[in-house]
Order: C-alpha cells, then structure tokens, then sequence
C-alpha cells in the first residue's frame, strides 16, 4: 500500500514524495485503536533539508505529519500497486501455510500455559494466552477466506451475490468496465476492513461462499466475548469482576479451535482443487 505526498520546502521548492503507507490494525474493534505508524524522510533536492514524515493509517483513514505537523502537507488517500496486490494480498500464499501459522500460535500458547506461577499471576497468564488465542483464531479466519476467495472469480461472484455490501453499490456506465478490471482488489480491500470477530456475519459467509457449515459453535462465539474482557479490561467484565476461567479452559478452547481449523482446511483444499480442475 502506497500514499503520495507533497509540501513546500522552506526554501520554496516543492517536495512530492510516494510512501509505504502501512495497513490499519484490522483486529482492532474501534477506529482509534486501529492506527499503524510508519516513519519516513523527505529531502528537498533543492536545498537538502531533510524532513521528518510520519504516517499514520486507521479504519477512518490516512494521516501524514511533516516535522510533528510543522509543515503543511496535502496526501492522496492509501492506494495499492500492482506490487502491492503481487506481494501482499493474501491469495499469494497457501491455505497450508495459515494453517501453519495458527498452530505455531496455538502451540505457543499451550506451551506457556505450563510455566509455573502462582496464583495471582496465573489469572494474568491465562487473561493474555486467551486474547492471544482467540486473536489468532479471528486471524485464521480471516486469512485463509481472503486467501481462497479472491483467488477464484467463482467465489468472488459468490460473495458479491450475496453480500449485501455489493448488491447495495450503484454505479454510472461509464464506472462498470472499470470497476470490473479492480473487482478482486475491491473485494480484497472489503475482506481486509471486515471484522471477523463478528461471527454472526461471518458464520453465514462461509456458508454461502464455501459451502462450510461450522455447526454449533455458540462455544467461539462466548469465547469472542470473553476475549473482549480480556483485550480491552485485563480481565474483568464491566463491573470491574474478575473472569473465570475453568480448569483446563483455556487448554480445551485450543483444542476445538485445531479442530475446527483442520476441517476447515478440508473444505477449502478440496474447494479450490474442485475450482481448479479443467472439467
């Protein structure tokens, strides 16, 4: 993702500058807690004044800081580039290796659940391993459906005849080959700002879409919740008690989300070789 800026230097020359623009924090729930920074350097060619640019990107958009906001500066809107949709956009990489990544998470996790600590401290391990779980789960979730469905103009067609989202857009004649030629951009870029935390639009998706049906999963759906408590109260609901957690809990929770994550790889692995043959 890339974002172009201009400003004037102090010596009257016009600096213009394309950046990396960094993503938005796509797990966050609330836009405020969505910014991703990147820190750059523009340098007039006129005079060699060196400048200190600072990026700022969230679900309500970009931000651009010349010298801490010193500097007037006008910026583009974040774009992608052909480079961009190559190197970054999740169709590039395999179902397998988010699969992969989930486990080494998942792994991770069940390997600090046997640290020894007290009791005290305990109930904080268990409070950050939780969000950590349930976090990489949404990631999972969120990946390996990006992944599977823009690379298929079928699943594509798929999602757009049933989402609302698309069916509510309306545009000109003059804008249809157009926005035809960027349609898996657009998806992409949908996909991307969605939350998949919200397992009630997400559960039917899948259905629609892959054919998946995730059955009775109210278990994720409380386990969701309860990562709220843990993200954003370290633990505690909102009349400041303390969460439970069972014995074995957080263990358990690791277990269903293998589970569900190996039949979903099932479903989309036997999906795309079904898409991918001639016939």
């Amino acid at each position: 993702m890339k974002i172009d800026i201009s400003f004037t230097c102090k010596c009257g020359q016009r600096v213009s500058e394309t950046f990396p623009c960094p993503e938005p924090n796509f797990m966050a729930e609330r836009n405020k807690d969505s910014y991703s920074e990147n820190y750059e350097s523009a340098i007039c060619e006129i005079c060699g004044t060196d400048y200190d640019v600072i990026i700022m990107n969230s679900f309500g958009g970009a931000d651009v800081y010349v010298n801490n906001g010193d500097v007037d500066v006008k910026n583009s809107g974040p774009y992608y580039t052909e480079d961009d949709s190559d190197e970054e956009f999740y169709w590039k990489s395999e179902s397998s290796e988010h699969y992969k990544t989930l486990n080494d998470h998942l792994d991770s996790a069940s390997e600090l659940l046997k640290v020894e600590v007290n009791e005290k401290n305990r109930f904080s391990l268990h409070v950050m391993i939780y969000g950590h779980v349930v976090a990489a789960t949404e990631g999972f979730l969120s990946s390996i459906f990006i992944k599977t469905t823009v690379g298929h103009e079928e699943l594509i067609r798929k999602l757009i005849e049933t989402d609302p989202k698309f069916s509510d857009m309306k545009f000109t004649l003059s804008q249809l080959f157009k926005e035809r030629e960027q349609i898996k951009d657009t998806v992409a870029k949908y996909l991307h700002d969605l939350i998949f935390h919200d397992l009630k639009k997400i559960k039917p998706m899948y259905k629609e879409v892959f054919g998946h049906d995730f059955g009775d999963i109210s278990w994720l759906f409380m386990a969701v919740a309860k990562r709220h408590h843990c993200v954003h109260r370290a633990g505690h609901d909102k009349d400041g008690t303390p969460i439970v957690f069972a014995e074995n809990e957080v263990l358990e929770l690791i277990e269903k989300i293998k589970q569900l994550a190996a039949e979903l790889l099932i479903t989309t692995s036997k999906l795309e070789d079904d898409l991918l043959r001639p016939f």
